[in-house]
């Protein structure tokens, strides 16, 4: 008796799915992208944000000014299961900040350049998006490596559902420190076209976008995002008795995206102003410190290759 040939969903419920799995790489990151760079293969991304004032824990020196940068580098390689019923992502990424920190006194005075760290997160990424009708998509995602000076395992997982021909809509729940503090978060996740220029692309609460697009290989939106990591410290960073430092940035602002060759290069960029900052150390999941930094310009560029 020959067996029935099996289910395949529409091309559209896999590109659907597709876009879900996309927006989850950015959840999960910590990193603001939207619909299109979603589908990076590889990126190389620098973050600036102008110098604040902070507090100062006791017993501790610093600048009179906190600033920040950032450089990001990802890449993955897709593999294709099953008919197109199950993608899988494999890849990585590499995030390195650079901020002016307080410092114990003892050891800023014979640091060149006191107060300055390096922060780091190298973290392997397995992504899965599983297709199992016409309509619904499993998205998830792990991602262990290093957060600072602290091995751990992040990830997240959500639900799509195709509503109707230009909308997609998800839940579900993330483990993620885009906060500054690992926390399980829920997620909503929204891609919807209204027409043939505009594009919604979000997910909730780590970033939101909302695009038009003019012409052919030039993209301009507007951008509210998330960006942060719990980070675990050493011992000759460590103040104020704390053992992790806790870091997000809240964004919103103007951004483009350009392909001048046309073809999967683009250039990217955004620029405006924080809206909410987190900068505190902490010990045993409690807070010892709160630099309490005030909102101030930011600006990020980069290029990516799409796949």
């Amino acid at each position: 008796m020959s067996m029935p040939a099996p289910c395949v969903p529409p091309r559209t419920a896999v590109a659907r799915g597709s876009v879900a799995l996309a927006a989850l790489v950015a959840a999960s990151a910590g990193v603001t992208a939207p619909l299109a760079a979603q589908r990076e293969r590889a990126t190389v991304r620098v973050e600036h944000f102008a110098g604040t004032s902070t507090a100062l824990p006791p017993g501790s020196v610093a600048g009179e000014d906190v600033s920040q940068q950032m450089l990001q580098i990802t890449a993955a390689h897709r593999l294709v299961r099953q008919h197109g019923n199950t993608i899988l992502l494999l890849g990585g990424q590499w995030r390195g900040v650079r901020a002016e920190l307080p410092r114990a006194s003892a050891q800023a005075r014979v640091r060149v350049q006191p107060g300055v760290s390096t922060l780091h997160v190298a973290a392997a990424e397995l992504m899965l998006l599983r297709t199992f009708d016409d309509r619904h998509t499993l998205v998830s995602v792990l991602r262990p490596g290093l957060y600072g000076e602290a091995v751990r395992v992040e990830g997240a997982a959500f639900v799509d559902r195709i509503v109707s021909a230009r909308t997609t809509i998800g839940a579900g729940l993330s483990y993620a420190s885009s906060f500054g503090q690992l926390l399980p978060i829920p997620v909503v996740h929204v891609v919807s076209r209204p027409s043939r220029r505009l594009l919604v692309d979000a997910l909730l609460p780590a970033r939101g976008d909302l695009w038009w697009m003019p012409r052919k290989g030039l993209d301009l939106g507007l951008s509210a995002s998330l960006v942060g990591a719990q980070y675990g410290l050493s011992t000759a960073q460590h103040v104020a008795e704390g053992t992790d430092l806790w870091l997000a940035n809240a964004t919103l602002g103007p951004q483009v995206r350009w392909a001048p060759w046309g073809g999967k290069w683009q250039l990217s960029g955004e620029g405006g102003l924080t809206v909410l900052r987190r900068l505190e150390y902490a010990r045993d999941g409690r807070s010892v410190a709160d630099l309490a930094p005030g909102n101030v310009p930011y600006l990020r560029h980069g290029a990516q290759r799409l796949f």
